[in-house]
């Protein structure tokens, strides 16, 4: 009998978007993420663990956000103001420090830094 893993993962994620080359755009160079495929069917954004599909024919955003973990919210806080998004500045809950926002097509998107648990002195 075939295990089950215990461990699921995301995969991927698969956005269907109104306006391919503005969806890439965001995505390269909004926030700085790297893109494959300008091509008509779909363009891939390689993160860590997963990738994101973007695929042309959708209306505007669905009832869902992508998370998305950056090595320091403050620099990609800047980055954003920088591009004239209009976002408020980075929220601390403990647990990470985020921002809320939404894209070209409505998605919402939560850019975060994991929190990171201290070192025990040795």
């Amino acid at each position: 009998m075939p295990t089950i893993n215990k461990n699921p993962s995301l995969h991927f994620l698969w956005l269907e978007v109104s306006n391919s080359q503005r969806a890439i755009d965001f995505y390269r160079e909004t926030l700085g993420l790297p893109v494959q495929g300008d091509h008509e069917s779909f363009a891939t954004v390689h993160l860590a663990n997963t990738k994101l599909y973007l695929a042309p024919g959708a209306p505007l955003g669905m009832n869902m956000y992508i998370a998305i973990a950056v090595p320091d919210i403050d620099a990609m806080h800047q980055r954003l103001l920088d591009h004239n998004i209009d976002v408020g500045p980075p929220i601390d809950e403990g647990w990470a420090r985020y921002i809320n926002l939404i894209d070209p097509d409505g998605y919402r998107l939560l850019l975060l830094e994991p929190a990171h648990e201290e070192e025990p002195d040795a």
